[in-house]
């Protein structure tokens, strides 16, 4: 009874707070072009931290989450998300990927907000991630495991649903691979949410933004620190830097493009107007 109570009240919780939120910035007129250049609400995603906060309010009172848990998930989805929605909202351009910002800081002295977003990114990781057991390399560790997590999902957050359903494989994986109660209880608010809001998002009616990309790719990151064997975890940060990588050098829109499988599953649902 209690785990039903929480995810209705994660469920009703999207319901009413996203299309609130979208109201929001329609009137506060934070709007982005996206690929089509249509000019849509930015940051829809930043309202993933709130909804978890309502339904997990309940379920620490019912015991089905610990009060441990809930302050490092909701340190690492706001804190990521606060940073994301900052980005969103004063980011610039002026260089891609990581590479790209040192170089740029060193060779034109100044900071970039993409790269402040990295420093800013990987320090609330390390703090959702202190005071876990292990040894002071590993704690580093597991703070980049979560930092690359939440910008695994920025990377590929380029056309409609792309990130959702980036993070629904890798949560259904999780899932499978970490069958725990307290790991599915623990991303379960985040995926109710990403379920009501995928419409408009393949509709591009609205884009995620950093400040949701970085929640979700944050929260997966977190959830396999917290529940998943070492095994897991290294074999997740190995991808994790693979894929940092080879951005580096190749566009994942080109390649997805180039793919007739992943071209597949990419156009999978989408209904965005080109006119």
């Amino acid at each position: 009874m209690a785990a039903a109570v929480y995810l209705l009240l994660g469920l009703g919780g999207a319901l009413v707070m996203i299309p609130l939120w979208r109201g929001v910035l329609m009137l506060a007129g934070h709007r982005q072009r996206n690929y089509l250049r249509q000019e849509i609400p930015q940051s829809m995603g930043a309202v993933f931290p709130l909804i978890f906060f309502v339904a997990a309010v309940w379920a620490q009172q019912a015991g089905l989450l610990t009060a441990a848990v809930v302050w490092r998930v909701l340190l690492t989805a706001g804190g990521l998300g606060l940073v994301g929605l900052v980005d969103d909202l004063w980011g610039d351009s002026r260089a891609k990927g990581f590479r790209g910002h040192l170089k740029y800081l060193l060779k034109e002295g100044q900071i970039t907000t993409g790269l402040l977003k990295a420093v800013l990114g990987y320090l609330i990781s390390a703090a959702a991630v202190c005071g876990l057991p292990g040894f002071k390399l590993l704690l580093w560790g597991r703070a980049a495991l979560v930092a690359l997590s939440a910008n695994l999902l920025n990377l590929v957050d380029l056309r409609p649903g792309r990130a959702l359903k980036v993070f629904f494989v890798l949560a259904f994986l999780s899932v499978c691979l970490v069958p725990g109660e307290t790991a599915v209880l623990l991303l379960f608010p985040f995926l109710l949410a990403a379920l009501v809001y995928l419409p408009q998002d393949l509709a591009a009616q609205g884009m995620l933004g950093d400040a949701g990309a970085n929640v979700l790719g944050g929260v997966l990151g977190l959830n396999l620190v917290l529940n998943a064997p070492a095994l897991w975890q290294l074999l997740y940060f190995t991808v994790l830097v693979l894929i940092h990588l080879l951005t580096e050098k190749i566009s994942l829109s080109r390649l997805i493009a180039e793919n007739n499988f992943l071209s597949l599953l990419d156009q999978l649902g989408r209904t965005e107007s080109k006119k």
